[in-house]
C-alpha cells in the first residue's frame, strides 16, 4: 500500500469517526432537551444498538492494524506516548471481540476508563505537538513525542488520529447504555 494512500485513507477515516463521535453526542445530549431527537437517537440506536460493541471492537482492531502498519512497515518509530496508548488500544481488541460475542454488557466498567486514559494521552501528545514546552511527562530522547510523520488537512496526525478512535469508542460505550444488551443474537 502505498504510504501517501494510506495516510489519506486513515486521515478521512478519522474525519469519518470525528462525525460520528459529534452525531453520537448530539443525539444523546440533545434527546435530553428534545422530544424530536430523543426519539431520533431511540431509531438510531434501534439499528446500531445491537451491533454497538462490534462497531467498538471494530474500531479499536483498525486502529491496532493502522499503528502496525506505521511502525512495521513503513518504520516509523513509535514514541513513548504512542506506546503507553498502544498498551491502552491492543488490549481493548480482544477485550472487545470477546464481550461482543458474549454479550457482556458488564464490560463498560473496566474498558470506560482504559478509553479515558488513551484519549488523555493522545489529547496531551497532540497539544505538546504545538506547544512543545508543555511537555511534562518526559519522552524519549530516541523519537520524539512531537514529530510528525503524518499531517492530513492540516490537522490531522497520529495523536489526532488516535485520540478521535478513542472518543469515538468512549461515545459509543456511553450511548450503549450500561444496561442494553449488544452483540448478536445467541
Amino acid at each position: 500500500m502505498d504510504v501517501a494512500f494510506a495516510d489519506r485513507f486513515f486521515a478521512l477515516m478519522t474525519l469519518a469517526a470525528l462525525a460520528g463521535t459529534i452525531g453520537i453526542a448530539t443525539l444523546s445530549l440533545g434527546g435530553r432537551f428534545s422530544p424530536a431527537l430523543a426519539r431520533w437517537n431511540g431509531e438510531v440506536q434501534g439499528v446500531f444498538g445491537d451491533w454497538t460493541y462490534w462497531l467498538i471492537f471494530l474500531i479499536a482492531l483498525v486502529s491496532m492494524l493502522g499503528s502496525l502498519y506505521y511502525s512495521e512497515i513503513v518504520g516509523y518509530p513509535p514514541c513513548s506516548l504512542c506506546w503507553y496508548q498502544r498498551i491502552v488500544m491492543f488490549p481493548l481488541v480482544v477485550i472487545m471481540g470477546i464481550a461482543a460475542a458474549k454479550r457482556d454488557i458488564s464490560i463498560r466498567i473496566y474498558v470506560l476508563p482504559l478509553m479515558v486514559i488513551g484519549a488523555l494521552l493522545a489529547i496531551y501528545q497532540y497539544i505538546i505537538s504545538y506547544v512543545p514546552d508543555a511537555e511534562i511527562l518526559g519522552c524519549s530522547l530516541d523519537v520524539s513525542c512531537t514529530e510528525r510523520y503524518i499531517w492530513e488537512f492540516g490537522f490531522v496526525d497520529f495523536p489526532f488520529m488516535s485520540f478521535v478512535g478513542f472518543s469515538l469508542m468512549i461515545a459509543l460505550m456511553l450511548w450503549a447504555g450500561p444496561g442494553e444488551p449488544t452483540g448478536s443474537e445467541e
